[in-house]
């Protein structure tokens, strides 16, 4: 089943996407996209041939590596138990986590465009303001539980003030991860053309977008698991995941329908808020409460 999901995951996100189009036009009394919109958008764009701004072997290596990292995020995560999992794969998530960010910023500063680079500029400060936070709370998560496996952290993790504090921080941080309004500000449509985006076409762009798509669904998942597993396991516990995952998809695709996108230092305010909170929570976990 661990391995089945490596394969079910890449066909089922655009969907996910499709519902989240669907739902926020409702919200906003609109008609809204079929579901399969997405898929349908990738098909259409899959035989068509990119076009290559730049000779940047970065540039057209990047929707690979992309992608590659977004699928690598999945070994990781367990469904019901996990494809890949080993003493310290926490650390291994949060470096392809970190890897997807790299290579995106990479790519976007091979191209001489001023819609890629500014994109580039907010991907980095983003990084640099949320990042630090989210590996504190797998931090707490870690000396809660004494060891850096996702899988033993989930199904051990105790349930005290430290780890309830930092659950609501992940909870929080995975929002910001998953691209939604108002954080999407690397991408930002109605501002920057898509930023980062901008420049692909074709299947390099279908590749890019596939990508985050499954990043959205790993730190979705990733949350859910932590809520779940320290409660159910096995059968039950992976058909909790899923109950709590798409609870969790349709309120964050709900709050995001009712939002508008922050400015980058509206942003960078809130990300060191979080950073200084998730300090004040590894005190409060190494206190031993």
């Amino acid at each position: 089943m661990q391995w089945l999901a490596l394969i079910i995951v890449p066909i089922i996100v655009p969907l996910l996407d499709g519902l989240s189009r669907k739902l926020k036009a409702a919200i906003q009394h609109r008609v809204g996209p079929p579901i399969t919109q997405t898929w349908y958008d990738f098909l259409s764009w899959l035989p068509v041939e990119p076009i290559y701004p730049t000779d940047s072997l970065i540039f057209r290596l990047t929707p690979y590596l992309t992608f590659a990292s977004a699928i690598a995020m999945l070994l990781f995560l367990p469904f019901g138990n996990a494809p890949l999992a080993f003493e310290g794969d926490a650390i291994a998530f949060l470096y392809f986590f970190a890897m997807m960010s790299a290579f995106i910023i990479l790519g976007a500063m091979s191209v001489n465009s001023t819609y890629t680079q500014a994109g580039a500029s907010r991907e980095i400060t983003l990084s640099l303001a949320f990042k630090p936070a989210f590996g504190i709370v797998l931090g707490v998560f870690a000396l809660k539980t004494g060891s850096l496996s996702i899988v033993t952290m989930a199904s051990s993790l105790p349930m005290n003030i430290s780890t309830l504090l930092s659950l609501c921080l992940l909870a929080y941080l995975v929002y910001v991860e998953s691209g939604f309004i108002p954080y999407d500000i690397a991408e930002a449509e109605t501002e920057i053309l898509e930023g980062v985006l901008s420049e692909y076409s074709g299947r390099l762009l279908v590749l890019m977008k596939w990508a985050l798509l499954i990043k959205r669904f790993a730190m979705l998942w990733l949350l859910s698991s932590f809520i779940v597993l320290p409660f159910v396991k096995g059968l039950e516990g992976l058909i909790g995941q899923v109950m709590v995952f798409m609870a969790i998809f349709i309120a964050m695709t709900t709050y995001e329908a009712l939002n508008a996108r922050y400015t980058i230092n509206q942003a960078v305010r809130k990300g060191l808020y979080a950073t200084l909170l998730g300090i004040v929570v590894l005190l409060i976990a190494y206190a031993g409460w």
